[in-house]
């Protein structure tokens, strides 16, 4: 009797358990149906306490975001804060920029604009727009023209190299010879002293000799290719001939002797 009773007592247990679990379930349902005002209230207290933290979180994060932005701001305003050039140091950098920096000495720049050489060569390198649209503005260098060399006379004019040794005289037989030797020294631009000397020897010896011709260089600081050439073309304006003629003696000096 008394297993039976036992296993009555235990039936009636689970059988209890049972309804119990079922009256559970049922009024959990209920609840998830119906949200009460405590919840409500919790929920609004959690969610605004999420809102804040997020909040917060945004703000740091903006924070260091603008600070890192002021640091760049501040960088920029440390780089433009330099010298504040004027116009003719602006046409200087201009002019060396325009030419390049490699034919531009630096530090004779540098002392002329009396700037630092390390900021001279950082606007050259790195040339701000104003610059750059000067330096373009600025003309072209027109090529050097060759200069012509001349011969400089003492006491005269000047006259050119090219003229002494190329230029030829074409003899005109017709007029008389005072008058092509004044052409003659019209052109070559001698003094008269000069020429009057020229002509003196000129009477003496049709060819004078080496040691003749150094004397009136001495005397005239005449070149010694000009009055070469001067004794070369008034023995053509004369005929006389370019070769001494061989000394032949007389038929008449040859019976004679014999």
């Amino acid at each position: 009797m008394d297993n039976d009773d036992e296993d009555g007592a235990l039936e009636a247990l689970f059988k209890q358990l049972e309804e119990d679990l079922a009256n559970d379930d049922l009024s959990v349902d209920d609840d998830d149906d119906e949200i009460s005002e405590e919840d409500m209230a919790r929920f609004e207290k959690e969610l605004a306490e999420a809102i804040e933290d997020v909040g917060g979180v945004d703000e740091s994060a903006g924070d260091s975001l603008l600070s890192s932005g002021d640091y760049g701001n501040d960088e920029q305003i440390d780089r433009s804060e330099g010298p504040e050039l004027k116009t003719w140091q602006l046409r200087r950098l201009a002019h060396a920029l325009k030419i390049g920096r490699r034919k531009t000495s630096i530090k004779n720049l540098a002392g002329e604009l009396g700037l630092d050489r390390a900021l001279v060569i950082e606007l050259l390198r790195n040339p701000p727009p104003k610059l750059i649209l000067m330096s373009d503005s600025l003309p072209d260098e027109a090529p050097s023209k060759p200069e012509v060399k001349e011969l400089e006379l003492p006491g005269s004019t000047t006259i050119d190299v090219d003229e002494v040794g190329t230029t030829e005289i074409e003899p005109q037989m017709e007029l008389p010879v005072h008058v092509m030797s004044a052409e003659w020294s019209a052109r070559r631009r001698l003094k008269k002293v000069q020429l009057e000397t020229l002509e003196r020897v000129y009477l003496r010896s049709k060819r004078p000799t080496n040691t003749m011709i150094s004397s009136i260089v001495q005397v005239t600081n005449l070149p010694r290719k000009t009055i070469v050439k001067w004794f070369e073309d008034r023995r053509e304006q004369d005929g006389v001939p370019d070769h001494r003629v061989a000394f032949k003696r007389s038929l008449s000096e040859t019976v004679a002797s014999s």
